[in-house]
């Protein structure tokens, strides 16, 4: 499940020639800001400026990087290709490749080494290859009139391919597919209803490992997906009807973008009012799991996603939500307020009748796994059964915000007495609404557990759960520590960021000492065997995307 967290912003920095953001840059917590004569480079989440350069040429593209040569590439004016090194303290002394085609953008990712020009009339071509051929005559892909909207590059079975959608002067999209090599056939796929009834609001490519689909979102509010490249026959454009999206407009444009193998955002104007809303749809679930609300609606909704961030822009700000994969448990979607109730169904009051079993007979009632474990947990905290909690943390995996903050509490009344049931605690994934943990857990009872938390994060090298923990404290008492004024909290929060700073960069001490010593053996390898053939073995990096 996606969990959204506080959103925050880098700033009005959006202007009037504003180009957007590039996805394609700087993979280290580096974001790249573009306009029409600048370049700026942030570092999330500290805002700082990294890199920013200027230029009399005109971007009329995205900028990529390319970690292989340490280079920025970026399109000017159309008909020009800049390139230039990180290093590099102005872009007037970048090297220039005329082109007598135009091309609209260039497209890398990370796992795809090498990177694609897209010309104007739909032709994709590697970089190098673009770069050598500059004067040649490209056939063209789409028909006259019509220009490119969208350019994406979609790894399908481990082979490249582009994906352009393209409109023409009515207005009507065509999907087209541009196979890089000689393994699948192109597809030329309209995106429109066969009555021509619905309006087409939004749309985006979800890509799997074993699958491509387009999906599609259309003024009747339904959200549908269509499969390229079936091995079986499918049903006719727009294809499956999924869901039901009532949480935006659909009178206005909505952008759709791919979070993660199952889920995607969708950010558009809200129902009523003037504002916006982002929201998640699950695809394993079949329904809407988190929606976050903003005050203005900018158009078009521009969205976009740079590893665990969401970038958006509302109104003249840059809006940066961090989002996080949390557990995938079913029953704890069971009371979200998201859920369209059913009132065909009447509805029936169980917590009186399992109230009155007995804690060994209540499995035998029809209420939800979580919502009996917090029964259970609330009935061993009053008896003060600390061996039966650690049972039950240990043995169970769905375990409900409430219950957590009531171990926590119950935990911080003597930290000594239950120092073993809080160590099961902090092995157990961190809340799914921190809104709870503010709510319920007093901020002395805070600062007793973020003590506790420090001293176990002293004992071990590193552990990714207690930082997270940690993470969760902070952020949830972050105003009540800055308006304590105490400073035996502040040297608290000092000590940990030091720890941690310390711990971190002796793991990555000990990750390049590693990789140095695979290269040594691999190197030893090689030269032992010079007269066999030797495999040219790639790291492919992913950003991970929950």
């Amino acid at each position: 499940m996606i969990k959204l967290d506080t959103s925050y912003s880098l700033g009005s920095i959006i202007e009037s020639n504003f180009l957007g953001i590039s996805n394609d840059a700087e993979p280290d917590n580096v974001i790249v800001t573009l306009s029409k004569n600048m370049v700026t480079c942030f570092h999330m989440p500290s805002q700082n400026q990294v890199h920013c350069w200027s230029s009399s040429d005109k971007l009329s593209s995205g900028v990529i990087f390319d970690p292989s040569t340490n280079c920025y590439y970026g399109v000017f004016n159309y008909t020009r290709i800049g390139k230039w090194l990180r290093s590099s303290l102005m872009m007037k002394d970048m090297k220039k490749f005329n082109f007598t085609a135009k091309i609209i953008k260039l497209l890398t990712r990370l796992d795809y080494k090498g990177a694609v020009a897209v010309f104007e009339n739909g032709h994709c071509e590697c970089l190098k290859e673009a770069i050598g051929n500059r004067k040649k005559i490209r056939d063209a892909v789409i028909n006259d009139g019509e220009t490119i909207e969208l350019a994406k590059l979609c790894i399908f079975r481990t082979k490249a391919i582009c994906i352009i959608v393209s409109v023409d002067s009515k207005n009507i999209k065509t999907l087209r597919s541009v196979p890089l090599e000689d393994t699948f056939l192109p597809i030329n796929l309209q995106l429109s209803f066969k009555n021509k009834t619905e309006k087409l609001l939004g749309y985006c490519v979800r890509e799997n490992s074993d699958s491509l689909n387009i999906l599609t979102f259309w003024s009747n509010g339904y959200l549908y997906s269509n499969e390229l490249y079936a091995e079986t026959s499918s049903n006719d454009f727009p294809g499956k009807q999924l869901t039901e999206i009532t949480l935006v407009n659909s009178n206005k444009q909505v952008t759709l973008i791919q979070l993660s193998s199952d889920c995607i955002g969708l950010y558009g104007a809200e129902p009523k009012g003037d504002g916006a809303a982002l929201v998640i749809y699950n695809f394993h679930y079949n329904m809407v799991v988190a929606v976050q609300h903003f005050k203005i609606y900018t158009n078009p909704p521009n969205l976009w996603c740079y590893g665990n961030h969401l970038l958006l822009v509302t109104g003249q700000n840059l809006a940066v939500i961090p989002f996080t994969c949390e557990r995938n448990n079913l029953s704890l979607l069971m009371d979200n307020n998201l859920i369209k109730i059913n009132d065909k169904y009447e509805e029936t009051e169980w917590d009186s009748y399992a109230k009155q079993k007995c804690v060994d007979r209540i499995s035998t009632s029809a209420l939800s796994q979580s919502k009996l474990n917090e029964m259970i947990i609330t009935d061993h905290i009053n008896n003060k059964k600390d061996k039966s909690l650690i049972r039950l943390l240990v043995e169970n995996n769905d375990i409900s915000d409430t219950s957590l903050v009531e171990i926590l509490s119950y935990c911080s009344l003597n930290i000594t007495k239950h120092s073993n049931l809080l160590l099961k605690l902090f092995a157990y994934p961190p809340l799914n609404k921190p809104s709870c943990l503010r709510r319920k857990l007093p901020f002395e009872n805070m600062l007793i557990i973020l003590n506790t938390l420090y001293s176990l994060m002293k004992e071990k090298l590193i552990e990714e759960r207690l930082v997270d923990w940690m993470t969760l404290m902070i952020d949830c008492s972050f105003q009540q520590i800055l308006l304590s004024n105490d400073p035996n909290v502040l040297e608290l929060i000092i000590k940990v960021q030091k720890d941690i700073n310390s711990k971190c960069d002796y793991v990555e001490s000990v990750y390049n000492t590693n990789n140095t010593m695979c290269v040594m053996k691999s190197k030893n390898i090689n030269s032992k065997k010079r007269d066999g053939p030797v495999n040219n073995l790639y790291k492919i990096e992913t950003i991970n995307l929950y």
